[in-house]
């Protein structure tokens, strides 16, 4: 035969009495019911009625019957349930109820997160790791999910859940390699040697145009450094081949010797505005600068890192902006901003740093 599980009932919840059964059981005690009756009337366990009568129980003091003894007057006294008193320690154990903020005293600590998040666009796993790596000491240490539940409490004066850059999931998709059905304009990335591939070189770009507001020439021309996740955001007064060679030969200008040692490759879609292969790789003084690279059509994920960092553009100029009112200082800005955030992926210190370092390397 089988061996048959016999079914446990599922254990009754914990179950506190309310006022009204507070008073109901006030009168219950004055009629002298039986506790087990008391029970099945309130629809509670007998247990839970000797609890509420221990709380609530006081001592009376019956006026009538008194005596006097060493020339004082002392009264007879009977043990009466008070729901009154017992409603009232109830309350107070309420508010002991689960642990103290850790965060509670520690306003430094408050006002440093609630500036970085609030005012200074950061993620809370950013402003963490960046306290953990610059050793900047305070009274408290928090973990990443406590930051997120007093987010979601509301426990900061001015963070809140809408201070949070990303909201939701997305949903996993498979990705695959689209194969050029047009011969590319120039080297296809199927040819870029595995070093740049698993970021293990300085000196390796994704780079990519975002876009303003629509009928709108202005456009921003975004490089991204593959290791040290640099960024280099240019304003172009149109989305044309001429304004992306001028805006490298200003790049080039600007690093001198270093651009050939820093700017080894540069790996683009196949946009119209980087269809003047030749025009990018040549240099303003003499030879060859850089290798270009082409991805395959319709796969943006081969500029991954290009990709990620545009979306961070956006937190500052969102789509469908009129990038005529912004001004190149306001740029200028948004670069610096995105230079000088800690990431997780780099142990949370900056691109900038990292990128200052591997220059004077060079």
């Amino acid at each position: 035969m089988k061996n048959e599980t016999k079914k446990r009932k599922p254990k009754r919840p914990y179950k506190c009495l309310t006022w009204q059964q507070r008073l109901q059981l006030e009168a219950y005690l004055k009629t002298k019911t039986p506790k087990k009756e008391i029970a099945r009337l309130l629809g509670v366990h007998i247990s839970t009625v000797y609890r509420e009568i221990k709380r609530g129980t006081y001592q009376h003091k019956l006026s009538y019957n008194y005596w006097y003894a060493y020339g004082e007057k002392r009264y007879k006294t009977v043990e009466r349930y008070s729901p009154d008193m017992a409603e009232e320690k109830y309350r107070q154990k309420l508010t002991a109820r689960g642990n103290s903020l850790k965060i509670g005293n520690d306003y430094e600590l408050a006002e440093y997160i609630e500036r970085r998040i609030v005012d200074e666009g950061l993620t809370p796993l950013a402003v963490l790791g960046e306290i953990e790596r610059n050793g900047i000491k305070f009274n408290t240490k928090i973990c990443i999910r406590t930051l997120y539940n007093y987010i979601d409490k509301g426990v900061f004066l001015r963070l809140d859940l809408k201070h949070l850059p990303l909201k939701g999931s997305r949903k996993p998709h498979k990705r695959k390699i689209k194969r050029a059905s047009k011969p590319s304009r120039g080297t296809s990335i199927e040819k870029r040697p595995d070093v740049i591939n698993d970021r293990a070189e300085f000196g390796h770009w994704e780079m990519d145009c975002v876009e303003g507001k629509k009928k709108k020439k202005e456009t921003l021309l975004c490089l991204s450094e593959r290791l040290t996740r640099k960024e280099i955001v240019i304003k172009m007064p149109d989305k044309t081949t001429d304004s992306v060679v001028k805006a490298l030969n200003a790049i080039e200008r600007k690093y001198g010797k270093l651009f050939r040692k820093a700017f080894k490759t540069i790996t683009v879609d196949n946009g119209v505005e980087f269809s003047d292969c030749q025009g990018m790789e040549k240099s303003v003084y003499k030879g060859q600068r850089t290798k270009v690279y082409y991805c395959h059509p319709y796969s943006s994920y081969e500029r991954g890192t290009n990709e990620r960092l545009n979306r961070e553009i956006r937190r500052k100029i969102p789509k469908g902006s009129d990038l005529t009112k912004y001004s190149h200082t306001e740029i200028q800005n948004v670069e610096d901003w995105l230079n000088n955030y800690p990431r997780q992926i780099l142990g949370f210190a900056t691109p900038n740093e990292l990128f200052n370092a591997c220059l004077s390397l060079l």
